[in-house]
């Protein structure tokens, strides 16, 4: 199990994929009149859809109006300065944060975040992850499963049709899957990080969902994701954003992926399970109850299984939280700070998302009002 002072390289080694995915702009004042060939909305998706793999590097600036509350004077009394901490996690929720972001093809990739006294890097270089504070002078490094011996299954069989095989057929069925519960339109071209843009805008069908619109913007030529801005009800500036505020589609050199921890710093290391050591293989290990492999598999998936409530914009996910997870937030002092006492837990509301935390250790998370989200867990 991980330590909990190595909890907050999870969601930082996922950032890369975020943020690649969805960065997104501020708006430019020099948006007027970019004219470019007109797209509907299922060619801008393929068009984004396309860009995987795409080398580049940029600045990336998050901006977040969530409604949070202001913890920086709070944290420093009662952080565990190792950035795992409810006030670490807000103030990364909160305010503006800037990033350099350096990738190459789809296995290297480097984000850079600079706090007020500190560096943290993300770094993968094929399958070799390592993520560095400065702060601390700690590193966590993980080896990847490689993928270069995975074979087909037995029963693997050529795709008929069924799962799509391009980007244009991806992105119609993708718009074809939210037709249900969003409407889908183009808006006007912009201009960002000095690149022509196409725009999609995704606008909720469910008025009960906290979300009124989310907003694409893709690289005219390329198509690598350059604006993501979601608003939320009451708002007429984005809740969040992550944003291109310069990128160049120059390959970084190679130098930028290789990282070495400098002398004295601690070093975690962490093992990733191989999956695929495993296909096919036995244990030994007794499990009452449970009398084969596949029997053990599907015990397993039942109980990792999320709780789903409802459709659309309006899904409640809920999940139960890990023993560790919950002594963690139990010890925080800032909890109370973001998190209001109710019948039966502690809810958080945000511009965008309500959570809940119930007293025996599960948690709801949806885009709905606090109201809502009670509701639909009580009638569970």
């Amino acid at each position: 199990m991980l330590q909990k002072s190595k909890l907050r390289w999870i969601p930082a080694i996922a950032v890369p994929a975020v943020v690649i995915a969805g960065a997104v702009a501020i708006p430019s004042m020099a948006n007027a009149g970019v004219s470019l060939p007109s797209k509907s909305a299922a060619q801008i998706v393929a068009l984004a859809e396309k860009s995987a793999g795409t080398s580049f590097s940029g600045t990336v600036e998050q901006t977040a109006n969530l409604g949070l509350p202001d913890l920086s004077s709070f944290a420093g009394a009662t952080s565990s300065g190792d950035g795992s901490g409810v006030s670490d996690i807000v103030s990364q929720l909160s305010g503006t944060h800037k990033a350099r972001v350096f990738v190459d093809g789809s296995s290297k990739s480097r984000v850079q975040t600079l706090d007020q006294l500190a560096e943290r890097d993300v770094i993968r270089n094929g399958t070799s992850v390592w993520a560095y504070d400065s702060s601390d002078k700690s590193a966590v490094h993980l080896a990847l499963p490689s993928r270069d011996g995975d074979t087909p299954s037995a029963g693997a069989t050529p795709s008929t049709g069924a799962v799509p095989t391009d980007p244009a057929t991806a992105a119609a069925s993708a718009l074809k899957a939210i037709g249900r519960y969003t409407t889908v339109s183009t808006s006007d071209n912009v201009r960002i990080a000095g690149q022509k843009a196409y725009q999609v805008t995704l606008e909720p069908n469910d008025s009960s969902s906290l979300i009124t619109t989310a907003t694409l913007a893709v690289d005219a030529t390329t198509g690598v994701p350059l604006r993501v801005a979601v608003t939320a009800k009451g708002q007429t500036d984005p809740a969040y954003s992550v944003s291109f505020t310069s990128i160049d589609y120059s390959t970084p050199a190679a130098s930028t992926f290789a990282f070495t921890p400098p002398q004295g710093a601690t070093v975690k290391k962490i093992a990733v399970p191989d999956r695929s050591a495993h296909a096919g293989g036995t244990t030994t290990k007794s499990h009452p109850g449970i009398t084969s492999r596949n029997d053990r598999i599907a015990k397993a998936k039942a109980e990792a299984q999320p709780t789903v409530i409802g459709t659309g914009w309006s899904t409640i996910i809920g999940a139960k939280l890990p023993t560790s997870a919950i002594s963690a937030l139990s010890s925080d002092d800032t909890l109370g700070q973001v998190f209001t006492p109710v019948d039966g837990g502690r809810l958080l509301k945000t511009a965008l998302v309500t959570v809940l935390i119930t007293d025996d250790g599960e948690v709801y998370a949806g885009a709905v009002t606090p109201s809502a989200l009670q509701a639909a867990v009580a009638a569970q």
